[in-house]
C-alpha cells in the first residue's frame, strides 16, 4: 500500500501546475461552502440569541392552556413561589415571574399598539439584556414605569421623562388603564423588539391588568442552549402536580423556528448546486489527466500491472487531491468567516427586510461548528471519489497498445495541417482545424463543455427560482393590499395619525382616475389600534373600505375562507385567520376595536365578525381589520368627503414610478403627495434586493469554481497535445497562430455549453414554472414574508439572466488564454521529445 501511495504522490508532483489547478478548484468551492453555511447560521444563532436574549428566555412555565388559548385569567399564583422552584432546577441560570399582554400607547396626539411586559426589575436582569442595552433613562425600579425601544419612543415622539397612557383589556375582560412615566429607553438593534415591546414594574401591571397576585408566565435561562429540552424533562415531572406546562423557545416561536428552517432549507439547495459544478470540475480534471497518461498507463500494463490496480491508482491520486483541497478551502473558508465574525456584515440599509426575520439586526456575524465542517468535508471526498470512478474506468479499459498509441494519431495529420497553414485563409483554416479538434476528442469536449453547461443552468434555475419567489411576493403584496400607487397627506406613510387626511375625496377620485395609466381607484381609511374579546386582545391596523371600489384595485375578496367580504351598508368586520386564532374569534362573534381619534381622544367600538380571509402571509394575515369605510369615518369622526388615502391600480404594474413622479408634480402646491409600490412596501423591496446579495455571492462563488474548471480543462487538452504542438511549431506555425486556434476552440467548446446549458436549464424552470415547487413543508416560515405562499413558480426573465449568460460566455473564453499562451511558449524540440 505505501508503495501505491508514494507512487500517486509521485504523480502529483510530476504535475505540479495541473495538481495546483486542481487543489485551486476544490479549495475555492470548500471555502464557499464554509463561508456561506457559517453565514447562514450566523443569521440563525442571531436570531435565535437576540429573541431569547432580549424577551423570551430560554424557555417559559405557563398554567396549563395559556399558551393555546392566551386568555390572562389562565395565570399562576406567585404564592407557588414557580420561580424558586424553577432557579434550582439543574442547568437553570436563572427565572423570573412576568406578566405579558398588549397595551395601546399614547402620547398627546400619538398612539401605538405594543407588547407590555411586566417584570421583576431585579430577577429580570440576570434573565435577559435589555437593561444593558439602553441609550437613554435608566431601567426600571418601581412603581408606574415604562420601558420603551427607540422606535416606539421615536414613533411617539416620546422622552425620557414623558407620561404615557396604556389602555388595555384586563383579565376580567374590562377596559383598564393607566399612566406610566418613561424612565428610558433602548435600542437593540432589531426593529421588531424596539418598536413593539416595553417592559413595566410587576406591580404596576398587575394592577392595570387586574391580575393582582397572578403572573402569566415564569421565564427561565439555562447554562448550556443546546442542554435546553434535557432541563425541560427534569423541569416537566417536578411541577406535574400544579397543572403547569414547560415550553422551549421552539414551541415558543414556532416563526423563528420555520425560518430557521427555511435558511437551511435555501443553505442545501445551494450547497447541492456547488457540489455539482464541483463534481463536473473533478470529473473533468481526473479524465484529462488519464488522457494525457494514456502512455504512461500502457507502459504499467504491459508490465503486468492490472487494470483493477489502475483504478485504485486513480482513485488514491483523486482522494489525495481531495483531502489536500479539502484542508487547504477549509484553512481558507475559516479564515474569511474570522474575519467577518469579528467585523460582520452590515446589511443597515435593508433593515425593512430584516424585519421579517424575528431577532435579526443589521450587522450579521457569521458562526460555524465543526460538524459543518465534518459533513462539508465526507461530502467532497465521497463527490470526488465518485466522479473519479468514470476516468479510473476508462483507463483500466485501455489495451497497453490502445493506451501507448494514444499520442500517436496526432501525428499522422501533421502534414495536412502544415499545409493548411501557409493557405492565405488563415482564420478560417484555424477555425476549422480548433472544430476539428473538438469533435477529434469528443469526450474530453463533451466534458469541457459541461462545466459550462452545468454552471448556465445551476445560474438559470437559482435565478428562476429568485425571480419567481419575488414577482409572487411583488404580485401578491399589490394585489392584497398596497395596489401599484398611492396618493396621501404628507407625512401619513411615516405616521397614521387621523389628523392626516384627503379632504374633498369625490374629486380626487375623478381626477385621479381620468389619468391614462390608471385602471382603478379607491379610497381607505387607515388607523393604528387594538381589537380585543372577552378572551384577549391584539393590536392590529384598520382598514376602512369602499367595497365596491376596492375591488376593483386589490383582490383581497378571493381569499376569504368562511363568510363574505366587506359589504356595502355593511356593519360588521373581516379579520385574517392568524388573527382570528390568536383572539380565538369565530365568525359572528363581536369585537372591540379602539382607536384613537383626531382630537387625541380614544374611541371604541363593537363589530361582528362578518368574514375572514387566509392570503398565507403572517403579516397580512394577524395585522389588518377591514370594514365599510362609512363605519371607520364614524368611528375615527372623519367627514363623508374625506379619506386616509387612496389606492390605485395600474394597467401595468412597471408605470407606478413614472406616474407616482408625475402625480408628486402635480401635487407639488398642495398637501398631498404619492407614492409607488417600491416605496409602499420597503419590506418587499428590501428583501429583494438583500436575496440579490445572496445570489451574487453564491453565483460568485459558482464563477470561480467553474472558470477554475474550464481552465484546468484547456490546460490538460495542451498537456495532452504536447507532442502535436511542438510538431506545429517546427513546422513553422507561429505561436500567434497557436493562441487563434486555442481560442477558437474554447470559443466552439463555450458555445457548445452554453447551448446544452440553456436548453437543460430552461426546461428545468419551464417544467417547475408548471408544476411549481412544493414547499409546504416548510410553509411556516414564510409567515413572515409579504405575499408569499408554499407553492413557488420559477419564471425566466430575460433582463435578469442575459448578463451573468454573457460573462459566463466570456469567462469560458478567455481563461483559455493562459493554457495557450502557455502552448506558443513551448520549444519544439523539447515539446517533441517529452510529449
Amino acid at each position: 500500500m505505501m508503495a501505491w501511495l508514494r507512487l500517486a504522490l509521485g504523480n502529483l508532483r510530476t504535475n505540479r501546475r495541473r495538481t495546483g489547478i486542481t487543489l485551486l478548484s476544490l479549495t475555492v468551492g470548500v471555502a464557499g461552502l464554509v463561508f456561506l453555511w457559517a453565514f447562514i447560521d450566523g443569521i440563525n444563532a442571531q436570531m435565535i440569541n437576540n429573541m431569547t436574549g432580549y424577551v423570551t428566555g430560554d424557555l417559559k412555565v405557563h398554567k396549563r392552556g395559556f399558551h393555546d388559548e392566551r386568555e390572562m385569567n389562565i395565570a399562576l399564583p406567585q404564592q407557588w413561589n414557580l420561580p424558586q422552584a424553577v432557579a434550582e432546577t439543574e442547568g437553570v441560570t436563572a427565572a423570573a415571574p412576568r406578566l405579558t399582554g398588549h397595551a395601546l400607547a399614547s402620547l398627546a396626539d400619538q398612539s401605538r399598539a405594543m407588547q407590555v411586559i411586566g417584570v421583576d426589575p431585579a430577577r429580570e436582569k440576570a434573565l435577559t439584556r435589555l437593561d444593558r442595552s439602553l441609550v437613554a433613562g435608566r431601567y426600571l425600579q418601581s412603581g408606574n414605569e415604562i420601558l420603551l425601544g427607540t422606535g416606539a419612543a421615536q414613533a411617539m415622539e416620546a422622552e425620557v421623562g414623558d407620561e404615557l397612557a396604556l389602555v388595555v383589556q384586563a383579565a376580567d375582560g374590562s377596559i383598564g388603564a393607566d399612566r406610566f412615566t418613561l424612565v428610558g429607553v433602548f435600542e437593540t438593534g432589531v426593529k421588531r423588539i424596539d418598536g413593539q415591546v416595553a417592559q413595566v414594574p410587576l406591580e404596576a401591571a398587575q394592577a392595570v391588568y387586574a391580575l393582582w397576585g397572578r403572573v402569566t408566565e415564569v421565564a427561565a435561562r439555562v447554562d448550556d442552549p443546546d442542554q435546553l429540552q434535557s432541563v425541560i424533562d427534569r423541569l416537566q415531572p417536578q411541577l406535574q402536580a400544579r397543572q403547569v406546562e414547560v415550553l422551549g423557545w421552539p414551541e415558543l416561536m414556532p416563526s423563528l423556528v420555520q425560518m430557521v428552517d427555511f435558511h437551511n432549507a435555501v443553505t442545501y439547495i445551494v450547497i447541492l448546486v456547488v457540489f455539482v459544478v464541483v463534481a463536473a470540475g473533478i470529473v473533468n480534471t481526473i479524465l484529462m489527466s488519464v488522457m494525457e497518461r494514456g502512455r504512461e498507463f500502457g507502459v504499467m500494463m504491459a508490465v503486468g500491472t492490472s487494470g483493477s490496480r489502475i483504478v485504485q491508482l486513480v482513485l488514491l491520486e483523486t482522494a489525495l487531491l481531495a483531502l489536500v483541497g479539502y484542508a487547504l478551502g477549509l484553512a481558507l473558508g475559516l479564515a474569511v468567516t474570522a474575519y467577518f465574525a469579528s467585523h460582520g456584515l452590515d446589511f443597515t440599509a435593508y433593515i425593512k427586510a430584516m424585519d421579517t426575520m424575528p431577532g435579526l439586526s443589521g450587522i450579521v456575524y457569521p458562526a460555524t461548528s465543526p460538524d459543518r465542517w465534518a459533513i462539508i468535508g465526507v461530502v467532497v471526498i465521497v463527490v470526488a471519489l465518485l466522479a473519479a470512478i468514470l476516468p479510473a474506468w476508462i483507463a483500466s479499459r485501455h489495451t497497453p497498445l490502445e493506451a501507448m498509441d494514444a499520442h500517436r494519431s496526432a501525428t499522422n495529420r501533421l502534414r495536412r495541417i502544415h499545409s493548411e497553414v501557409t493557405s492565405n485563409r488563415m482564420v478560417v483554416i484555424f477555425a476549422q482545424m480548433a472544430l476539428r479538434s473538438v469533435f477529434r476528442n469528443p469526450r474530453r469536449s463533451l466534458i469541457t463543455a459541461s462545466a459550462t453547461a452545468f454552471g448556465l443552468a445551476a445560474y438559470l434555475f437559482l435565478y428562476g427560482f429568485a425571480d419567481g419567489f419575488f414577482e409572487q411576493m411583488i404580485r401578491n403584496s399589490t394585489q392584497q393590499l398596497s395596489g401599484h400607487v398611492q396618493v396621501m397627506a404628507k407625512g401619513h406613510d411615516v405616521d397614521l395619525s387621523p389628523q392626516l387626511r384627503i379632504d374633498n375625496v369625490s374629486a380626487q377620485l375623478t381626477t385621479l382616475g381620468d389619468q391614462p395609466a390608471v385602471q382603478a381607484a379607491a379610497p381607505r381609511i387607515l388607523l393604528k389600534g387594538m381589537v380585543a374579546n372577552p378572551k384577549t386582545s391584539q393590536p392590529m391596523e384598520l382598514v376602512g373600505v369602499a367595497p365596491d371600489q376596492e375591488q376593483q384595485v386589490t383582490q383581497l375578496a378571493r381569499y376569504m375562507v368562511e363568510g363574505r367580504y366587506v359589504q356595502t351598508g355593511g356593519d360588521g368586520v373581516v379579520i385574517g385567520r392568524k388573527l382570528a386564532d390568536e383572539l380565538g374569534a369565530r365568525l359572528n362573534d363581536k369585537l372591540v376595536v379602539t382607536v384613537q381619534q383626531a382630537g387625541g381622544d380614544l374611541a371604541s367600538g363593537a363589530y361582528p365578525i362578518r368574514g375572514i380571509y387566509r392570503t398565507g402571509s403572517d403579516l397580512f394575515d394577524s395585522e389588518y381589520v377591514f370594514l365599510n369605510i362609512a363605519q371607520a369615518r364614524q368611528l375615527a369622526e372623519f367627514a363623508p368627503d374625506q379619506a386616509s388615502r387612496i389606492a390605485l391600480r395600474l394597467q401595468d404594474r412597471t408605470q407606478s414610478t413614472p406616474l407616482a413622479g408625475r402625480l408628486n408634480g402635480e401635487l407639488a402646491d398642495t398637501q398631498l403627495m404619492a407614492q409607488d409600490w417600491e416605496t409602499l412596501l420597503p419590506v418587499v423591496v428590501q428583501m429583494i434586493e438583500m436575496t440579490q446579495i445572496d445570489f451574487y455571492l453564491i453565483l460568485s462563488v459558482v464563477f470561480v469554481v467553474v472558470a477554475i474548471g474550464v481552465m484546468n480543462t484547456m490546460v490538460m487538452s495542451v498537456m495532452e497535445r504536447t507532442r502535436e504542438l511542438g510538431v506545429m511549431l517546427a513546422l513553422g506555425t507561429r505561436g500567434s497562430q497557436l493562441v487563434l486556434t486555442i481560442l477558437f476552440e474554447a470559443l466552439f467548446l463555450a458555445l457548445l455549453g452554453m447551448v446544452a446549458g440553456t436548453v437543460l436549464g430552461g426546461l428545468l424552470v419551464t417544467w417547475l414554472n408548471r408544476s411549481g415547487i412544493d414547499l409546504s413543508a416548510i410553509a411556516g416560515s414564510f409567515e413572515t414574508i409579504p405575499g408569499i405562499t408554499d407553492k413557488v413558480y420559477p419564471v425566466l426573465i430575460i433582463d435578469h439572466v442575459w448578463l451573468p449568460s454573457l460573462l459566463l460566455f466570456a469567462c469560458s473564453v478567455l481563461v483559455a488564454l493562459y493554457p495557450a499562451r502557455r502552448a506558443a511558449r513551448l520549444d519544439p524540440v523539447e515539446a517533441i521529445r517529452h510529449g
